[in-house]
């Protein structure tokens, strides 16, 4: 009962933030380019206006999957590029960045039951079974997660410059080789006979991630 408390809690508690979230994600969907009246850009006559659909600096898994002759177009499951679609495109994108946010909520809310169970396993109480469900289930919220942002679409801009996503994206570096780390950790466990030194080492590495993965969160709701 605690743990679902403490789930539906902290969506509940950071819901308020999501439809300022939607702008925060991504505000290029209003990103001049786009318009098919060339007056709504500033064309003029004498200058006519090269639309850039794609920002120069994808990343490869944006260029495999999205770039002009990229894996989706090629399957026809995305249209051949033009300016319409490229608004499809984006409305996608903070689709699915949102649900992400969303997805990510749920994910601490998963790690954070995960790790309390583990510490009461430390503590001597016969949690094991709780522990590894919520373990389980955070793994496949995590994944769910990253999916939502690595297979998004590109955005119509990307500036080279430090911000709050710069940070966002550092920490998951470091979340994602903790959820890596610590559940090896832990399979490690009862195969050793100093079992309170592993059990602490996962432990740690377990905090840090969910730490890490918080922070990460925080960094981009306020």
């Amino acid at each position: 009962m605690k743990s679902v408390l403490l789930l539906v809690s902290l969506v509940v508690m950071f819901s308020f933030t999501l439809r300022a979230q939607v702008a925060h994600i991504d505000s290029t969907a209003a990103a001049p380019g786009l318009s098919a009246n060339p007056a709504d850009s500033g064309a003029t006559l004498d200058k006519p206006v090269v639309r850039k659909l794609l920002p120069d600096n994808m990343s490869l898994m944006e260029r495999t999957m999205w770039g002009e002759s990229g894996v989706l177009r090629g399957i026809g499951i995305a249209s051949t590029l033009t300016p319409e679609v490229r608004k499809s495109e984006l409305q996608l994108r903070r689709t699915m960045l949102t649900l992400h946010q969303i997805s990510g909520f749920v994910t601490l809310g998963l790690m954070g039951t995960a790790v309390y169970y583990g510490q009461q396993l430390i503590n001597g109480k016969n949690t094991k079974d709780a522990h590894k469900t919520f373990v389980a289930a955070a793994i496949v919220s995590y994944g769910c997660t990253a999916a939502l942002s690595i297979f998004s679409p590109p955005p119509l801009i990307r500036r080279d410059e430090a911000s709050t996503t710069t940070l966002h994206k550092t920490l998951a570096w470091v979340h994602f080789a903790g959820m890596i780390v610590t559940p090896i950790l832990g399979s490690m466990i009862g195969r050793h006979a100093d079992y309170s030194q592993r059990a602490r080492t996962h432990q740690v590495a377990a905090y840090i991630t969910t730490g890490t993965l918080a922070l990460s969160m925080i960094v981009m709701t306020f």
